[in-house]
């Protein structure tokens, strides 16, 4: 494939260049062309090699010359691929597409708003769930409620869920913690809401009434995974709309709550279910394990999920601590029928904390701590 043409002015350049000491490297780099065609060509002027002959002395003022010639042969040059270029963009844009939204997307821009939502974010996952609760007076006892199942047409016990309900807010100092799965909210399994006698708005209407029947005795309300379904498949987190409703504390899946006592602290953990450590033999078994293997210490731990009662008190760092498992409302349904569970038991575990000492007395059920509670102590 042929080269570049070699122009008058390039020969001429390449001639009086060496003749005034130029090396061939250096007319090379100026030219744009490589050293064997620069030395081809001084062979062929008969500068080098054989036929070169004696280089010429050059007076000051010739070599001035020469220079300015050098100078003007490089401007030249520069002109013409000036020239060049033009043409080629003018020539490259009449042939392009001109858009009518162009990505303004700023990389640096973007990244420091990611920072600053993922701060944000790193913060409330820190924070979200966790309640400080204080007491001027005590002794004071609160109850775990969990998994209501409010669902009409069901083996629901809504007498007791009642009963319970008043007991609560009509007796001084008692308070409720709610554990998730108010509700049955079978949108997520479309076989077992096919088959209800209720609508999940029907249900949720229900759930909302039984929360006013408390007052203001409800301290704090997290969702379970009957409630998480609305959220996963709808989008919408409708527990949260009815907490901030009724003006209560809400929390997806987990609660940590700080509670003063006339200056005592006590701290408990409500769960409405874990992945991990769970026991057909031994309810409790999951909540201690739980408290070995979480980040911070609590005193009360509490996890629902399983229509299982249990209380136990157990020992870890030198204090006597509380593991528990709610009942449920709802006494029985299709699946634990099909899958042999027995039937739950109503029942609420009730811890009494007392004032400017450390003294936790647990109970299975709401009505054996009210009856302490009112003096019976």
């Amino acid at each position: 494939m042929a080269g570049r043409p070699w122009s008058e002015e390039e020969l001429g350049f390449v001639r009086t260049g060496h003749s005034d000491g130029m090396t061939i490297q250096g007319l090379a780099l100026k030219l744009g062309r490589s050293e064997v065609a620069i030395r081809h060509k001084l062979k062929e002027a008969g500068l080098i090699g054989r036929a070169a002959k004696s280089k010429k002395k050059f007076s000051p003022k010739e070599k001035q010359s020469i220079e300015d010639a050098s100078y003007d042969f490089e401007n030249t040059l520069l002109k013409a691929e000036l020239k060049e270029m033009k043409e080629k963009v003018k020539e490259a844009e009449s042939r392009i597409v001109t858009p009518e939204w162009e990505d303004d997307w700023d990389g640096e821009a973007e990244w420091t708003r990611a920072e600053q939502k993922g701060k944000r974010a790193i913060d409330r996952a820190i924070k979200r769930g966790r309640f400080k609760v204080n007491f001027d007076s005590g002794p004071i006892a609160i109850s775990v409620i969990s998994d209501q199942h409010i669902a009409p047409g069901t083996p629901c016990d809504f007498k007791r869920m009642k009963e319970d309900a008043e007991l609560i807010r009509n007796t001084p100092n008692f308070y409720a913690v709610f554990g998730g799965d108010g509700v049955d909210n079978h949108i997520k399994h479309r076989s077992a809401l096919i088959g209800a006698n209720s609508t999940p708005d029907e249900q949720w209407r229900l759930f909302d009434h039984y929360l006013q029947l408390f007052g203001d005795k409800i301290l704090a309300i997290i969702s379970g995974n009957h409630d998480a379904w609305t959220a996963q498949i709808g989008g919408v987190d409708y527990l949260s709309k009815l907490a901030n409703k009724q003006k209560i504390c809400y929390a997806p899946a987990e609660a940590r709550l700080d509670i003063t006592v006339e200056g005592q602290l006590y701290k408990m953990v409500v769960r409405h279910q874990t992945g991990r450590f769970n026991s057909s033999l031994n309810q409790t078994h999951a909540v201690k394990r739980f408290y070995e293997n979480n980040e911070e210490l609590f005193d009360v731990g509490v996890i629902g999920h399983h229509h299982e009662a249990a209380v136990e008190m157990f020992i870890k760092h030198g204090q006597k601590r509380y593991a528990a498992r709610p009942g449920s409302y709802q006494i029985t349904s299709p699946y634990s029928h099909q899958y042999g569970f027995s039937h739950s038991i109503p029942t609420c575990p009730t811890f009494v904390f007392f004032p400017k000492e450390r003294r936790i007395i647990g109970f299975d059920d709401v009505r054996n701590a009210v009856w302490c509670l009112k003096g019976k102590m």
